[in-house]
């Protein structure tokens, strides 16, 4: 459920970027634990807040997906069970909207706050190796689909991400159906992203500037839903 009581999202204040950065040069339990209010104040709640404006506003437009401020921030604590790195807590926020608010399933909206780097994305970010078979082999038996939908994300200004992509046409994927899916072919997740600035996120606006971005991103959702 959406907590109808929390208002528009009203951007983030200076305090939370300080408080990041801050973080950032005293990543230590004492340190967080003495600001831990200013974190709740400054980023938590306000994104608790986004996340439900969002939620409201793409789900007006048709758009299948949920903004369930409860779940849909990361954990601030890193887990370092398996990591060199012992620092106890991330230097950034993030926050999905997925198809029923859980963050881990397929399909999601993200935004991501962090000095300098804050940027909004969605779609398929490194699916399972099952799900990832099924993108290439929709993509093999129906080439005009999956690069229409392509097209459509064109026309909106959008592009899908070439993050760390396979060096060589997978196994049984060699000769693609249509030239054109060859670099499609080569992709480990199906995203698009738009940096923004830390004044765009800081303006009240930016719940609209977001749901705007998302439902730019429809077309890529909802091709990768249908493979569910």
């Amino acid at each position: 459920m959406i907590d109808p009581m929390l208002p528009p999202f009203p951007g983030l204040r200076p305090e939370a970027f300080s408080f990041l950065r801050g973080l950032a040069a005293n990543n230590r339990r004492d340190w967080f634990t003495e600001r831990r209010q200013v974190y709740v104040d400054e980023i938590q709640w306000p994104l608790q807040c986004l996340v439900a404006e969002v939620g409201l506003r793409v789900s007006a437009a048709g758009l299948r997906v949920v903004g369930d401020p409860r779940r849909a921030l990361f954990r601030i604590h890193r887990d370092t069970r398996f990591s060199a790195d012992k620092s106890p807590y991330k230097t950034h926020q993030g926050a999905v909207l997925s198809p029923d608010g859980n963050p881990k399933t397929p399909g999601a909206l993200y935004v991501h706050v962090e000095p300098g780097a804050c940027f909004v994305a969605a779609g398929f970010w490194r699916p399972e190796a099952d799900a990832l078979r099924a993108w290439r082999l929709a993509m093999q038996a129906d080439p005009d689909r999956f690069l229409g939908m392509v097209h459509e994300l064109t026309e909106q200004g959008l592009k899908l991400d070439r993050e760390e992509p396979l060096k060589r046409l997978p196994r049984s994927f060699e000769q693609p159906s249509d030239p054109e899916l060859a670099p499609f072919l080569l992709l480990r997740s199906f995203t698009v992203s738009a940096e923004v600035s830390e004044s765009e996120v800081s303006g009240a606006d930016f719940g609209e500037r977001f749901a705007r971005f998302a439902l730019a991103a429809r077309p890529l959702l909802e091709f990768g839903w249908t493979l569910d």
